[in-house]
């Protein structure tokens, strides 16, 4: 038997056992089986919705897309297999995008991941009134320490003489203390320029937890906090961040007041928290996603990210979600 034949052989024999392991792995990958409730705003039933089902290829290891419209229940289900990961969405033209609350499995059992047809609810939002922004991804430095720092959210940049800005919207002062990247402590004041500007936390509604539009449709006419002090340290004994990726708030800017009664303001929000990086500058890193209104006293924050006010923007500083 010559050298080339054996070869052959043995590669022979190796497809075979590929084979079989394809053909096992088929038979013994678990079935899984979900149900997704689809809702609007109100909570009332959403029929003809299009929910999609990303469950596993045993043999390929790619996803297999199961997709279908809701009843008039506003019920789909679906099934396939699966080694325990899938994902999914639900969409209808005129809503947001949206997913629903799946958290994985628990368990196997017969062959089935458990819970088996369990049910997940989810809400789409109506796309309503979506509307040009300014919007910008911020990670920029303090220009200087110790002193007052305007940031024009219109422009996109500091105030002169630091950049192109010509009205201070956010004004930051930031202070720094470094030893070394385990011991140090960086704090920012952020403050406005107008009596009645400011900034509050807000919590997003429920029922965006799962929609790319998030938000509360406007912005409240509450009073907005002033005060706001960040900070960033860390020692022998904690790490402190005053605020969290997670955080969001709403904020006025550019208020005019008259006779008690606002008269001019532009509202807008901020996502992803107003984090500091006190180790990667010789200064401090500033982080914030923001959207401003354009319109004086108009309150909507239903952005529409196709029309993005300022230009120019690299992928990373342009936001994408609603």
């Amino acid at each position: 038997m010559t050298m080339k034949t054996k070869l052959l052989i043995c590669l022979g024999a190796l497809l075979g056992v590929a084979a079989v392991d394809v053909v096992k792995n088929k038979i013994e990958m678990p079935r899984a089986k979900l149900t997704v409730k689809v809702m609007d705003e109100q909570g009332a039933s959403m029929p003809s919705a299009l929910v999609t089902f990303n469950f596993m290829d045993p043999a390929t290891r790619n996803a297999i897309q199961i997709e279908g419209l809701t009843n008039a229940a506003g019920n789909f289900s679906g099934e396939g297999q699966t080694d325990g990961v899938m994902s999914g969405g639900v969409s209808k033209e005129g809503f947001y995008q949206g997913g629903f609350s799946f958290t994985g499995f628990t368990g196997l059992q017969n062959g089935r991941w458990q819970p088996w047809d369990a049910t997940y609810t989810t809400n789409l939002r109506p796309i309503l009134n979506p509307v040009a922004m300014y919007a910008k991804r911020v990670q920029v430095d303090l220009p200087v320490l110790d002193q007052l720092c305007g940031y024009d959210l219109e422009k996109g940049d500091w105030v002169a003489p630091y950049g192109k800005g010509k009205k201070s919207d956010f004004t930051f002062k930031g202070h720094r203390e470094f030893k070394n990247r385990n011991d140090f402590d960086v704090r920012v004041e952020l403050t406005f320029a107008n009596p009645a500007d400011g900034l509050i936390r807000t919590e997003l509604p429920a029922v965006g937890k799962y929609s790319t539009f998030k938000w509360d449709r406007e912005a409240p006419k509450a009073e907005y906090p002033q005060d706001i002090h960040l900070r960033n340290a860390a020692n022998a004994n904690e790490v402190i961040h005053s605020y969290e990726r997670t955080d969001t708030f709403f904020f006025r800017v550019r208020t005019i007041a008259q006779n008690g009664r606002i008269i001019a303001a532009n509202y807008g929000k901020i996502s992803g928290g107003l984090r500091l990086d006190g180790m990667n500058s010789k200064t401090c890193t500033v982080l914030f996603t923001y959207y401003l209104n354009p319109t004086s006293l108009d309150r909507n924050m239903e952005w529409d990210p196709k029309r993005n006010l300022i230009t120019g923007l690299s992928w990373e500083e342009n936001p994408r979600e609603p």
